[in-house]
């Protein structure tokens, strides 16, 4: 990648990736500080390829120099489907919200770039998150489901709680396959920083790679009575034992995790990152591999998940699904996909509790989409697993006839996927 600063311009040249973060950030110090530019573009025009990691930064520095005053525009990329993704991410939006609306890229496998200033938004924001994967990783264990959610949540609550940062944080999940079962998320904040957190705190004043060295171990916090420190130490933990990677940019540090033979690498940097960025990637291919990633003081931890609190009951062993709820549209074997794997993953994930799937507010579905949902799941679990765990309620005379057709169609297939 090649960045060039011409005045208060900023081009972007070629493939930005990961290891090219720092450079537009010092070109945006330098047309701001340096040389008191209140208005710059950011002309991607040239850019031919991009990584959510870089962007998310570049986003969070700019939410942050617009709430001092200073304006940004944005040249999408010349590459047609490179912009597409501009505006599906959310980037562009958040670059420059009056020239480019908000993404409404619903798709199951990505989640757009979200901002979240407050408890709520970042409630909003993991529920979000969560809901997609477990719609869209087949035959993910509940235990590692849950190792996910708590990292994930862990790590934008960070944002909220030691950050500081007066624009809150953004989050995205860039990236996860059915074929590979690898999760990407990416976190960024333009607050305070790991090193300039941990040392007003009083208890350290070393350098900002030994802050980030710190910061992935046990109970390492500014106020325990803000947080019990274990948010990065977790996260790394889960990323290690999974096969994964992690990525933390802070300050002038970055710590750069890689399975066998890289590992563990911390380094300075000379253009330091406003705030933290971390790239997760976990990977859920071994299902054992998670199995011990959540310890604490020698003993294992087991978070609340989204699925008891969202799906169980509070008085019974029932899982409890309102359809209407859990799509935008029930005419099409897309919109079904995610319902069949999230419908599939409960049934694994809660052994022997019934599914009661609520038919309210939902009137009439397409062949194509009971087919997706109630057909495959039939095969897949056969007859008997399929009438002894999934439960219909409230459901229309219409709607019924139209689910029986398609079992009994998928059944003479034999077809399951």
């Amino acid at each position: 990648m090649t960045v060039i600063r011409d005045g208060n311009v900023i081009k972007f040249q070629g493939q930005y990736r990961d290891a090219d973060l720092h450079a537009p950030l010092a070109c945006l110090h330098h047309a701001v500080n340096d040389y008191g530019y209140k208005d710059v573009v950011l002309d991607f025009s040239a850019c031919t390829e991009t990584y959510p990691g870089p962007m998310l930064a570049l986003c969070s520095e700019v939410l942050r120099l617009r709430s001092e005053m200073v304006d940004a525009q944005l040249v999408l990329p010349d590459k047609p489907e490179l912009a597409r993704l501009f505006q599906n991410a959310n980037w562009a939006h958040l670059l420059e919200p009056r020239a480019f609306d908000a993404s409404r890229f619903r798709g199951h496998t990505q989640i757009p770039a979200t901002q979240f200033t407050n408890p709520t938004e970042q409630y909003e924001a993991v529920n979000r998150i969560v809901n997609a994967i477990l719609g869209g990783i087949p035959d993910i264990r509940r235990e590692n489901f849950a190792a996910l959610e708590w990292a994930v949540n862990e790590l934008t609550d960070n944002v909220i709680v030691h950050s500081q940062s007066h624009v809150g944080g953004l989050v995205q999940v860039s990236s996860f396959k059915r074929t590979s079962k690898i999760v990407e998320f990416t976190i960024a904040d333009s607050g305070l920083g790991i090193p300039a957190t941990l040392r007003s705190g009083g208890d350290f004043a070393g350098s900002d790679t030994t802050a980030l060295d710190r910061a992935i171990r046990e109970g390492v916090t500014r106020d325990r009575s803000v947080g019990q420190g274990n948010g990065l130490y977790g996260s790394y933990q889960i990323c290690c034992h999974s096969g994964g990677a992690l990525q933390i940019e802070s300050g002038h540090a970055r710590l750069l995790y890689r399975p066998d033979p890289h590992g563990l690498e911390i380094r300075a940097q000379k253009v330091p990152v406003k705030g933290t960025l971390v790239i997760a990637k976990i990977n859920f291919s071994d299902p054992d591999l998670l199995k011990d990633a959540l310890k604490f003081s020698g003993k294992s931890h087991k978070p609340v998940d989204y699925i008891e609190t969202k799906y169980e009951g509070d008085h019974d062993n029932i899982i409890h699904v309102a359809l209407a709820n859990e799509a935008q549209s029930f005419g099409s074997r897309v919109a079904g996909t995610p319902i069949h794997v999230k419908l599939h993953n409960l049934v694994q994930m809660c052994p022997g509790q019934p599914i009661e799937i609520d038919f309210s507010g939902v009137p009439l579905v397409s062949s194509s989409f009971a087919d997706e949902v109630f057909g495959k799941l039939f095969v897949k679990l056969g007859p008997l697993e399929f009438m002894q765990r999934i439960r219909f309620k409230n459901m229309e005379q219409t709607v019924r006839m139209l689910i029986d057709k398609a079992i009994s169609q998928r059944v003479s297939t034999g077809l399951g996927n």
